[in-house]
């Protein structure tokens, strides 16, 4: 499409990642002297980018529907014979979706930030990463080629790694950051060699060549190779299993950072990434198959593993990468737009989770342990209702966004004859309402369970103002999507396929299962953890060895310190201790002491008489003369 062809605003495309990219660098040099002001700027980029983003979806809506595409060549970036990358920006439904939830969401995160962050000696640093984070997010989602979205990529990882040790003055968190960072880098490194594959066969890196040729080109080997490492790099960002580890830690960032990575940025990178090259996934139909097992077995586990937290922000993070396997799940049905869907919803129900932790924590004095919260529904109401409907949709409590989100998976699953994938998918989301809703009785009702919960009082409206905003998303956003052939799928049909439904049960069947399970979970959960005729602490010693199990994430952290970490410590300490000082440094140590020797024994001959010196020329001339006379 021609430049002419496009609104205006099309042109504008660039200023929605360029405006949190100068605010950054703007807040990076001199934003200890803004003070406060800092956050505010930070905000208002952010703000800006999403009005720009509304416009260019809205003038993306006038175009018809098989020509919504505009590609923004901003300059060449690469050109090496006949290789060419270009820095471009590629909006098309996907994308279009994408730049809405980061900016939209992320302006909310950033407001909240405001009154969360007041008082910390580094205000300007922290809105300047957070800037940065979205940036590189934007640019990772609005990359036309595969190298841009590599940049991108890498981007948000480095962000990660600052914001979660931002306060590297603790231990434990500058630990979880290198975490983070190392642990992303191993699927990082797997996505990179895929990316070197589509390269050799591609002979580029633009999306619009690689999914125009990709067929007449790609033999299905070939085709699983590259999307099994692009799927690893997937892995590793979405924190699935067997790369999950670094996101329970994750915590240890202030508490919009875990907002802004389990919410609209990060982590969602690895379904967007398999969404984007699903034609490449497609002719493997292997690969479909690694990710929705993949998907199913970490839905579960991690839900397992949220039922024996007891910190508030670790449930959510056992949540996050829950909720992220049933979307890969959906992506593994190849119902891409269904898994879009859940991203949207998961944005703002998780947001406002985090978020309104996070107020809970500022009205407890940092407190997150829920054993000792109770009864903070009286002093922290605001926080509490607003948690509540956040908890309710993802949930599945109809009629929230997570209630559709979530069946249009499972219905899907029903519909294409995965019956098992079906039963497992309805296990996991009963799983999900029952640590939900253990969660939530244990924070806001019953009596409060320490001087903090006692005490306890709301945030600032600077604070809460963004939590009623989300509260209202995740309660209405459903009306995108109200069947897997909603608003939202026939938006992204041209881009992204629907799923093809087969018989199955039948639509209010379907939903009657889904609303039992959530009843019959958050029932369950009430009678246990909220009517007060259970003695808790009975019951978590009867059930012994799950909750330990469950609290230990299945003791994976703990086999792979075990298995990996440790081995390699000790490798290092003899590399270090016995390599390196023994046998390196006493090879050069050996070599400058026989130097000092060897001079030592010159210098005994250096005596500064001149009839030393005459007498040694004299024997030398002599010792010449007798080997020319008596040399054959």
């Amino acid at each position: 499409m021609t430049p002419q062809a496009v609104p205006s605003s099309m042109h504008l495309l660039w200023l929605i990642p360029a405006l949190p990219l100068a605010v950054a660098i703007v807040n990076l040099f001199v934003g200890k002297r803004l003070g406060k002001l800092a956050g505010v700027l930070a905000s208002v980029a952010v703000a800006c980018s999403f009005a720009l983003s509304v416009m260019v979806v809205r003038d993306l809506l006038t175009m018809p529907a098989e020509s919504r595409l505009y590609i923004r060549h901003l300059f060449d970036w690469i050109r090496v014979g006949g290789f060419n990358v270009g820095a471009d920006l590629r909006l098309d439904q996907v994308s279009a979706v994408m730049i809405m939830v980061v900016t939209g969401v992320g302006m909310l995160i950033h407001i909240y930030a405001i009154g969360y962050m007041d008082g910390d000696p580094r205000y300007g640093r922290f809105f300047a990463y957070m800037n940065l984070f979205v940036f590189f997010m934007l640019i990772l989602v609005l990359g036309e080629n595969l190298l841009v979205l590599y940049l991108g990529w890498e981007g948000v990882g480095l962000c990660s790694y600052l914001l979660i040790g931002f306060w590297f003055d603790k231990t434990e968190n500058a630990v979880a950051a290198k975490k983070a960072f190392i642990t992303t880098r191993i699927g990082d490194t797997l996505m990179l060699v895929g990316l070197a594959l589509i390269a050799q066969k591609f002979g580029t890196l633009d999306f619009t060549v690689i999914f125009g040729t990709a067929a007449g080109t790609l033999t299905k080997d070939a085709a699983t190779v590259i999307s099994l490492l692009l799927f690893a790099g997937a892995v590793g960002k979405s924190a699935q299993l067997p790369l999950h580890v670094w996101l329970p830690d994750a915590m240890a960032g202030p508490t919009p950072v875990s907002a802004l990575i389990h919410a609209a940025t990060m982590v969602t990178a690895g379904v967007y990434l398999v969404i984007r090259m699903h034609p490449l996934f497609e002719i493997s139909g292997v690969a479909l198959t690694v990710v929705l097992i993949v998907g199913l077995l970490t839905a579960i586990y991690a839900a397992t593993c949220a039922l024996g937290q007891d910190d508030i922000k670790r449930v959510l993070a056992y949540s996050t990468i829950s909720q992220l396997g049933f979307m890969f799940m959906a992506v593994g049905m190849r119902a891409y737009a269904a898994a879009m869907f859940m991203l949207v919803a998961h944005a703002f129900y998780k947001a406002l989770m985090f978020l309104g932790a996070g107020s809970v924590m500022h009205g407890t004095h940092d407190q997150t342990d829920m054993n000792r919260f109770g009864g903070l529904l009286k002093p922290m109401p605001i926080t509490a209702i607003t948690f509540m409907i956040g908890a309710a949709a993802q949930a599945g409590v109809p009629p929230l966004a997570g209630f559709f989100a979530k069946d249009a998976i499972l219905e899907i699953a029903d519909h294409s004859g995965r019956i098992g994938i079906y039963v497992l998918g309805s296990a996991g989301a009963f799983l999900s309402a029952a640590y939900i809703g253990r969660m939530v009785f244990l924070t806001f009702f019953g009596a409060p369970r320490s001087q903090d919960a006692a005490h306890a009082h709301e945030s600032p409206a600077v604070m809460w103002f963004p939590l009623a905003v989300l509260a209202a998303g995740a309660a209405t956003i459903g009306w995108l999507n109200l069947t897997p052939e909603g608003r939202l799928s026939e938006w992204l049909r041209p881009a992204a396929a629907v799923a093809v439904s087969g018989p199955g049960l039948s639509t209010g069947v379907l939903l009657a299962i889904a609303v039992a399970i959530t009843a019959a979970a958050l029932l369950l959960t009430w009678w246990i953890f909220g009517s007060g005729r259970v003695d808790r602490a009975a019951f978590l010693d009867r059930a012994e060895p799950l909750p330990r199990l469950f609290k230990n994430g299945w003791y994976i952290d703990q086999a792979y310190r075990t298995v990996l970490v440790r081995p390699s410590e000790v490798g290092a300490a003899i590399t270090a201790q016995v390599v390196d000082a023994k046998i390196v440094d006493g090879a050069f140590n050996a070599i400058g002491a026989g130097t000092k020797r060897l001079a030592q024994a010159g210098r005994r001959i250096q005596t500064g008489y001149v009839r030393s010196y005459a007498l040694a020329i004299a024997l030398g001339a002599v010792a010449l003369l007798l080997y020319v006379g008596v040399r054959p």
